[in-house]
């Protein structure tokens, strides 16, 4: 797609035309102008537009200035002046070239044009927009075409694809004769696979005599993508033969397609759908997901003074005094320790720092693994068998041999179906028979969780196809979509088999499988297209 700058009477050659003569007694050149001062600006900005093909700017500017010196209130003259400032990339000079411009005339439609292009290229859309749809509404401007076009590659800048083709079938109702605003549409519907409606304006583009390389290209292109190989062939021969210097030409001798202007914008659509879908849904695509991973800190163990315990507490005086309630920091024990209760302390142990008696009484020391990993200090003494206490509880010890395991049925009833809520329209293929969604009636005491459990699905996918909360009970009787209720899409007008299959996360290559379908079909408006795998749509 390409911006057009408009310059009245820059391309339609010399209109007049300047003589130098030099004094014989003077060395300085004097004038004669043969024609008056808007003539001759003209003619110096024809010459200057000359010089810019040509790569020499120099002279270029020369002319320019030349032009700013006949007619310095021409309108032409400054906004060709920032044409010029555009091309070596001095931005700013040629933004206040405009602007003076636009002080001189502001509601000239060409000055108007010409900004905004500027500023869609600089990439300032909005003002740019603003100042083309000025130069659209101005009264008497003939190239109101041209404008819509400009429009659109602004829109295809900014990946707003829907509107650029509103622009372009713009550009198109005010001049059927536009060849380039034709490719231009043609492209855009090749780069949303709307691969019939491209074919249709290309033979409108054909139909009005027009030929070139990029039009045998973009319906070699379409030929090839619908699988038409004998007549993509017919068409590249047309192409190799017609036009053998051109790029176009090149890349079918080479097969390298990919960086044409249409499979690149092609690619930047998808990218820009993509995006879309990302945008909607941020879970779906994420291609670096942040982990954070932290550590779990134990608890601090707390004494009933609520002072951290570091060490058991160590109880001498007697060898006959027990302590409960020692806790110790240690974290495994032997499997086999016991438990020896005593009697509740009449009073609180004493702890002492004597090194000499701790070895021994450690030795001395039985200790048992709690419930919650701590040990405890039950007695000090010697060593001894532990007898059983009155009023020890006792735990029940099964005999293996005597455990019995019970077989639990397996529920083999088979899953009830019914047909889809989204089937109300005729599938675009009679030939493809439509999956029916299987259900599950509620019965006494079942909920969403023994579904899920039941049938192996996710919580969060019941509550997304039945439309439930986490909160809602379920009644007896009710029924309940064990998959994805909706099973088919209704085509709308506009749709195409990327803008579908990229709507819901699949491959065009899926759909045209799925519904049996090749690849120069139409789609019809008020059909319908499967979005599941009918081969493999089961629990």
């Amino acid at each position: 797609m390409r911006s057009y700058w408009v310059i009245p009477f820059a391309l339609i050659g010399l209109s007049g035309c300047v003589t130098e003569t030099h004094s014989v007694t003077k060395n300085s050149p004097v004038v004669n102008s043969e024609v008056n001062n808007l003539e001759a600006a003209r003619t110096r900005i024809s010459l200057a537009l000359e010089y810019l093909k040509a790569g020499n700017n120099t002279q270029a500017k020369f002319n320019l200035e030349r032009a700013a010196k006949f007619a310095p209130k021409l309108p032409e003259v400054h906004y060709t002046l920032a044409y010029y400032f555009e091309q070596v990339k001095e931005f700013q000079q040629a933004k206040a070239s405009y602007k003076t411009a636009l002080k001189l005339v502001p509601n000239d439609p060409n000055t108007l044009n010409n900004y905004g292009t500027f500023l869609c290229r600089i990439g300032e859309y909005d003002e740019a927009r603003a100042q083309l749809l000025k130069a659209i509404d101005t009264r008497g401007y003939l190239r109101v075409s041209q404008s819509y076009e400009n429009l659109a590659l602004c829109a295809v800048k900014q990946d707003k694809f829907e509107l650029a083709l509103d622009y372009l079938n713009s550009a198109v109702q005010h001049d059927g004769q536009s060849k380039s605003a034709l490719i231009s549409l043609a492209g855009l519907y090749y780069a949303k696979s709307d691969l019939h409606q491209a074919l249709r304006v290309l033979e409108r583009y054909t139909d009005n005599g027009f030929i070139s390389s990029r039009s045998l290209f973009l319906e070699y292109l379409l030929h090839q993508e619908m699988g038409h190989l004998e007549q993509s062939q017919k068409i590249a021969t047309t192409l190799v033969q017609t036009y053998p210097q051109s790029y176009q030409a090149q890349a079918i001798i080479t097969e390298n397609y990919n960086n044409s202007e249409f499979d690149v914008l092609r690619e930047q659509y998808r990218k820009a759908k993509v995006a879309e879908i990302t945008a909607q849904s941020p879970t779906v695509y994420n291609a670096q997901p942040k982990i954070k991973i932290t550590r779990k800190k134990a608890p601090k163990r707390e004494s009933k003074d609520n002072r951290e315990v570091e060490q058991p507490v160590i109880a001498t005086n007697s060898s006959n005094v027990t302590v409960s309630d020692a806790v110790s920091l240690r974290t495994s024990l032997p499997a086999s320790s016991e438990v020896e209760e005593q009697s509740q302390l009449k009073q609180p142990a004493i702890t002492t720092g004597v090194t000499e008696t701790q070895e021994k009484i450690q030795e001395m020391t039985l200790v048992t693994e709690t419930p919650n990993n701590q040990v405890r200090v039950v007695s000090f003494g010697e060593k001894k068998p532990v007898q059983q206490a009155q009023g020890q509880v006792q735990f029940y010890q099964p005999d293996p041999s005597q455990v019995r395991f019970r077989e639990i049925a397996e529920n083999n009833d088979p899953v009830r179906t019914t047909k889809s809520s989204s089937a109300s329209a005729p599938l675009l293929n009679p030939e493809v028979n439509l999956p029916n969604v299987p259900v599950h009636t509620v019965g006494l005491g079942e909920n969403l969780f023994s579904l899920s459990v039941k049938y192996d699905v996710k919580m969060a996918s019941l509550l997304k196809w039945n439309k439930l909360k986490e909160s809602d009970r379920l009644q007896i009787g009710q029924q309940v979509y064990l998959n994805n209720p909706q099973v088919t899409h209704i085509i709308q007008d506009g749709d195409s088999l990327y803008n579908i299959a990229t709507n819901y996360q699949l491959q065009i290559g899926d759909l045209m499988r799925w519904n049996k379908l090749t690849p120069d079909v139409e789609l019809a408006a008020g059909h319908s297209l499967l979005i599941v795998d009918p081969s493999n749509y089961t629990l």
